[in-house]
């Protein structure tokens, strides 16, 4: 089956397409409707270099950002441990948090995005995030024994004030709902005309079955009429003549011949009859008679004698 005819038995179920795809449209429209948006933030922050690693006189602390990506990689690792994500989880639990290395920068830049469905939600969890990362660095340098003025410092580069609102996820969504409904539509029309065209095939070839054993019942009935038809007194006494049996025996159907024919039995029984009669002799009976007398007392005598 190629593309032309999946497109006209599509056409031929209509009633199973057209109502299918309104039934995909609408819901491709309620989950974009079910599905909220979601808010997104963003806030970059940059690790500074403390006033004491900073040559003498120097005032541009930024030419002095090159040994300080391994420190942000580590920053970056304990911000993504349940330790400092876990409490900020547990306040917004609807929320997406991610903390990494910003691809963009080469330098030591640290990137927070907040996901939320909420404006309010976001912004909250994106400003305990921020502060989080000024804590995390300067507990790790306090571990490590470092001077406070050699200790480095976090400076925040970009915070959003205001959320962008994500449509991506709902669209992506709904759109897999509905070719999900419109292939099911396709699916169920191919094999419903499939089902259809098939019983009717199936159907004309009963009739055409039925049509043809009525025709042969019609062709024999025929063909025995014709045969009952053929036999007459004249095919009749025709048979017999081949079959060298007397035309008065052949032919039954001819009353006058059957009548001719029994006199004729009924004489030559008289006939018999009176030659019997003729050549009867009292006498000779009674011989036989004494013969099988004296025949049925020998075996008794040989009995007795035994």
């Amino acid at each position: 089956m190629n593309v032309a005819d999946t497109l006209r038995g599509l056409l031929r179920r209509w009633y199973v397409t057209v109502p299918g795809l309104v039934l995909a449209f609408a819901l491709a429209v309620a989950t974009y409707v079910m599905v909220p948006p979601v808010y997104q933030r963003t806030a970059t922050q940059l690790l500074m270099p403390g006033e004491g690693t900073v040559p003498p006189g120097a005032t541009n602390p930024y030419l002095y950002l090159g040994g300080l990506t391994q420190a942000a990689d580590i920053v970056v690792r304990v911000m993504q441990s349940n330790e400092v994500l876990g409490p900020v989880a547990e306040k917004h639990p609807d929320a997406e948090l991610k903390v990494a290395r910003d691809s963009q920068v080469s330098g030591p830049a640290i990137q927070i995005t907040v996901t939320a469905s909420s404006d309010a939600a976001a912004a909250s969890a994106l400003d305990a995030l921020v502060d989080q990362t000024g804590v995390v660095l300067e507990r790790l340098q306090t571990q490590q024994k470092v001077t406070p003025d050699d200790q480095m410092r976090v400076a925040t580069l970009t915070e959003d004030t205001q959320s962008t609102l994500q449509q991506k996820n709902r669209l992506v969504l709904a759109a897999a709902v509905g070719f999900a409904a419109v292939l099911l539509t396709l699916v169920v029309a191919s094999m419903v005309d499939g089902l259809i065209r098939r019983a009717r095939r199936s159907g004309r070839g009963g009739v055409r079955k039925r049509a043809t054993a009525i025709a042969a019942e019609d062709v024999d009935e025929s063909a025995v009429e014709v045969d009952a038809d053929d036999v007459t007194p004249d095919a009749v006494v025709a048979d017999a003549e081949r079959a060298d049996v007397p035309v008065t025996a052949a032919a039954a159907p001819d009353t006058e011949t059957g009548s001719a024919s029994k006199a004729a039995d009924e004489a030559s029984l008289d006939e018999v009859a009176e030659a019997d009669l003729d050549g009867f002799d009292p006498s000779a009976e009674e011989e036989d008679g004494d013969e099988t007398t004296d025949d049925a007392d020998r075996p008794r005598v040989g009995r007795l004698s035994r």
